[in-house]
C-alpha cells in the first residue's frame, strides 16, 4: 500500500511541477511591425540594425541585422523578439555595396534612420534617444528616413 500511495503521490505531482517550470521558462515575445518610409526609390535594399543594448550600439556586431526589399518606397517587417529594449539603425543602401556612402566629413549620401526618429547633431543619435521598450504582444514603430 505504502508503494501505492507513492506511486499516486509521484503521478500527480510530476505533471503539475512540469507545467509549473514550463510556465515559469517561458518567454513573452512580441511581434513587432517595423513601417520605414521616406526612400527616394525602391532600388537596392534596407539595411537594418536592431540592438538590444547600449553596449552593441556602436559596435559592427548587432544584436539583429536584416537586408529588407524596398516595394512602393517603403517596408513593412513583421519580426518577433522577446520582450525587452531596443533601438534601430537602418539606411538605404541604393547602389547595393553593402555600405552607407558618406562624402567628405562622413556625411551619409544614402538615406538613413533611426527608432524614434532619432536625430544626432553631428553624429547619430544616443542610444537612449532611439530606444524603444518591447513590452506587450504587438507594437508598431515607423521609422522615416532622412
Amino acid at each position: 500500500m505504502k508503494h501505492l500511495t507513492i506511486f499516486i503521490l509521484l503521478f500527480f505531482m510530476i505533471p503539475a511541477a512540469t507545467t509549473a517550470f514550463a510556465g515559469q521558462a517561458k518567454t513573452n515575445t512580441s511581434n513587432l511591425v517595423i513601417h520605414i518610409t521616406g526612400f527616394e526609390n525602391s532600388n537596392g535594399i534596407a539595411k537594418v540594425v536592431l540592438v538590444n543594448s547600449k553596449k552593441n550600439y556602436n559596435k559592427e556586431t548587432p544584436f539583429k541585422g536584416y537586408n529588407f526589399n524596398i516595394i512602393n518606397n517603403r517596408v513593412i517587417k513583421n519580426i518577433t523578439l522577446p520582450y525587452g529594449e531596443y533601438a534601430i539603425k537602418v539606411y538605404h543602401d541604393e547602389n547595393g555595396n553593402h555600405e552607407l556612402d558618406t562624402r567628405i566629413f562622413g556625411i551619409p549620401v544614402e538615406r538613413y534612420g533611426f527608432s524614434n526618429n532619432a536625430r544626432g547633431t553631428f553624429g547619430p543619435p544616443e542610444y537612449e534617444e532611439a530606444l524603444f521598450n518591447l513590452n506587450s504582444p504587438k507594437k508598431e514603430i515607423t521609422i522615416t528616413l532622412q
